[in-house]
């Protein structure tokens, strides 16, 4: 629970009229930052909010963690909010508030809860596989946005062809069905099959990314050394994840490059290019 007092000066009636037809950058001069930067003197995390309406003593809270990944998901991500992580290591942590030109900072100290005996060996040792869980996921949530990306531009050059000549073009809009029943089949290997039914529902098998929650949860509630489960855990949800990861690279390498080409014989072409994902 962090405690700030903000004094802000007047707006003229004009000035306020002129930031809201700015938008953003009217935006920006009413928002508080908040940036957190731990032993190292490295950024862990970055906290937005808008500045409240009355002067005085207010409060904000940091839930004591890192930046993080967002999860893959079927739906567009919809937020700027920066996703939060992995929990902090006990120690010091330096915190500067930032509003308009001013700005003010201040130490805090992070401790284990003293009703439980955790040794730092072990807080370390998770912390560190939990990074790496995270790491993954990001890899992941990166092959499915850019998967979903894809199928966006797949549907627009389809919708395009069958507007300007749905019959010249019908091998075109084949093969961009096809190309879509591909990526379709891509994000299930990652997410599972789309489950539509409603109420309350289960699959007979787990998704491929439902492994890596599953180590998560185990490594998260670790009150001693990883032992074999947890290793056992990431390992399978590596041995799920990295295949998949290997045949979205391979049908961007070969598909979709064999696609792009038949679209811009076509002069239909609406790509951009797209890296191996690491």
């Amino acid at each position: 629970m962090i405690s700030y007092v903000i004094n802000k000066k007047e707006m003229p009636k004009d000035a306020t009229k002129d930031a809201s037809k700015k938008g953003k950058k009217g935006k920006a001069k009413d928002t508080v930052v908040l940036n957190i930067y731990n032993q190292e003197n490295m950024l862990i995390r970055t906290l937005k909010f808008k500045s409240p309406k009355e002067n005085g003593l207010h409060r904000t809270y940091w839930r004591l963690n890192e930046k993080g990944t967002y999860s893959p998901s079927r739906k567009p991500v919809k937020t700027n909010r920066e996703p939060s992580g992995v929990t902090v290591l006990p120690g010091d942590y330096k915190l500067v508030m930032h509003f308009q030109d001013q700005k003010d900072s201040t130490q805090i100290k992070v401790a284990y809860d003293p009703r439980i005996e955790m040794s730092n060996d072990v807080l370390k040792e998770q912390h560190k596989l939990l990074k790496a869980i995270e790491q993954k996921k990001d890899l992941v949530y990166r092959s499915i946005e850019q998967l979903k990306s894809s199928k966006t531009t797949v549907a627009s050059i389809k919708k395009q062809a069958t507007k300007n000549d749905k019959e010249l073009h019908k091998d075109l809009i084949k093969l961009s069905d096809s190309v879509q029943k591909t990526i379709d089949s891509l994000i299930d290997q990652v997410m599972g099959k789309e489950d539509k039914r409603q109420g309350i529902t289960a699959t007979e098998t787990p998704s491929n990314i439902s492994y890596l929650y599953s180590a998560n949860g185990y490594v998260r509630s670790l009150k001693s050394m990883p032992g074999k489960t947890e290793m056992q855990l990431i390992e399978n949800a590596n041995s799920k994840l990295d295949p998949v990861i290997q045949s979205i690279n391979d049908f961007y390498a070969k598909d979709w490059s064999a696609y792009k080409q038949k679209v811009e014989e076509t002069d239909l072409s609406l790509f951009k290019d797209y890296e191996v994902l690491k």
